[in-house]
């Protein structure tokens, strides 16, 4: 998407907006009911509240005169499907009282989360967890600005909705559990809750997150060491999901591998698992210290193909037309076409590569590339090859080809600056290519995120060489 563009990723009512506003603090002192915002699939969400104030997607503790605790439940109640949330703590005020958990649509307003009923809730400024007549008091710091805490039920197979059962109830710090206890889900169910009280104290709500339990996590590898910055994303595996608000050209998620693309590593893929709410996905490349608030190929020292316009966007904000658009289940790819006498520098001490702190020797003169790059730097700019459907022989005959024409390799050394050309794919097809600077640090692999619920399957080294 051109980073000029103005994106609304929430239509909301001229009604719904006064509301979101929230009452004066002279009138929240009662409870209050309303529409508050449209959650992912325009999931609406209803709240009942006092003493908090609700302003697009995010809670303020508004104290009255009598300085009680806040408290706000939102409905609708948890379910199969739609069983997890997170809530990003924006400020903890003057004192951690905050928590987040949940409650049934009738719990009282005037006492905290886990103290009555059948509410469970984790509370920031103990770390412990309250509720169903138990305290646990967790082994994790105290939580700060920044800190998302996760709810999710596990519910069963044979769960029927409106009958007294146990499920488990996890709780969750950044993505990863740090609790979990079985609770009695009441016959009108449990919904994500809020409760605060503290002058400051604001926390921003994610209805119906993307949960990957622990147990899914550990079947998968984790591949969190892969990545060097990941901002507004997280990991799962090779899965990243966009974890940001979604509104403004601002909320980019980025994330950056920790290793740059080299001659034996020169291509990498994504997967599009759910392209969210508008498929704001870019797969491309970027110099180590890139802005993490900008999409790939917005600003100088980086390249991007965007999935949701087919553009390829190089330095610039304004993207030109390049290839098709990518939708649910499209493959992309990016690559380097290297020459074979290049030299990988880097800035001592900027990287813990041993690929990148050493010099990269020139390839042996007849070494032959990996087959995609292979295939790719004898395919024409307007000529594009299915780079997995050839056999054997058929590889042979593109190498070939190549020795027959000796064609030369576009990238050429000169003072300083190396020029290479950055290539992408669609599902297996080159689609097209570009002559850039490489950075003296090396080109590192970066997807960008903008829309809610986006996530991709990443593959870092699908054609090692």
């Amino acid at each position: 998407m051109d980073a000029r563009r103005p994106i609304v990723p929430f239509p909301f009512h001229r009604m719904n907006n006064r509301m979101n506003k929230g009452p004066p603090v002279n009138m929240i002192n009662h409870p209050q009911y309303g529409l508050d915002s449209h959650g992912p699939q325009n999931l609406e969400i209803k709240s009942k509240r006092m003493a908090v104030s609700w302003r697009d997607d995010t809670l303020f503790y508004v104290p009255d005169r009598t300085g009680k605790q806040g408290v706000c439940i939102l409905e609708p109640s948890m379910q199969p499907g739609q069983e997890y949330f997170e809530a990003e703590i924006v400020s903890t005020g003057r004192w951690g009282a905050i928590r987040i958990g949940l409650a049934p649509p009738d719990h009282s307003l005037e006492v905290h989360l886990g103290i009555e009923g059948n509410s469970v809730a984790f509370s920031v400024d103990d770390s412990a967890v309250y509720g169903q007549d138990q305290t646990v008091t967790l082994q994790c710091r105290a939580c700060k600005p920044g800190d998302k805490i996760g709810v999710g039920i596990k519910f069963g197979e044979n769960y029927m909705e409106g009958a007294d059962e146990k499920c488990p109830v996890v709780f969750t710090l950044n993505g990863k559990e740090i609790h979990r206890r079985d609770v009695v889900i009441p016959f009108k169910g449990l919904c994500p809750a809020v409760s605060m009280a503290s002058q400051g104290q604001m926390v921003r709500f994610k209805a119906r997150c993307d949960w990957s339990s622990q147990e899914e996590e550990m079947v998968i590898d984790s591949c969190e060491d892969d990545w060097a910055r990941l901002h507004d994303v997280t990991v799962h595996g090779q899965i990243l999901a966009y974890a940001g608000r979604g509104k403004t050209i601002a909320d980019v998620g980025l994330a950056q591998a920790k290793k740059p693309l080299s001659p034996t590593n020169h291509y990498f893929e994504l997967e599009i698992i759910d392209p969210g709410k508008n498929c704001y996905i870019a797969i491309g490349l970027a110099k180590k210290d890139y802005p993490k608030k900008r999409h790939p190929g917005w600003n100088y020292g980086s390249i991007a193909y965007h999935a949701d316009d087919g553009k390829i966007f190089k330095g610039s904000g304004v993207g030109d037309s390049f290839g098709p658009r990518c939708h649910k289940g499209d493959i992309m790819g990016c690559g380097i076409m290297f020459p074979r006498d290049y030299i990988m520098d880097s800035d001592e001490g900027e990287s813990d590569n041993e690929e990148v702190n050493s010099v990269v020797k020139a390839w042996p003169d007849r070494e032959p590339f990996n087959r995609l790059n292979q295939l790719d730097r004898i395919a024409q700019d307007n000529f594009a090859i299915d780079v997995y459907d050839l056999s054997e022989d058929e590889y042979d005959d593109y190498l070939s080809e190549e020795e027959e024409y000796e064609l030369q390799i576009d990238g050429v050394q000169q003072g300083g600056k190396v020029q290479v050309h950055v290539f992408f794919t669609r599902n297996g097809t080159t689609i097209g290519r570009r002559e850039v600077h490489i950075p003296a640090s090396g080109f590192y692999p970066t997807i960008g995120m903008l829309s809610l619920d986006e996530k991709v399957r990443v593959d870092l080294r699908p054609l090692s060489g």
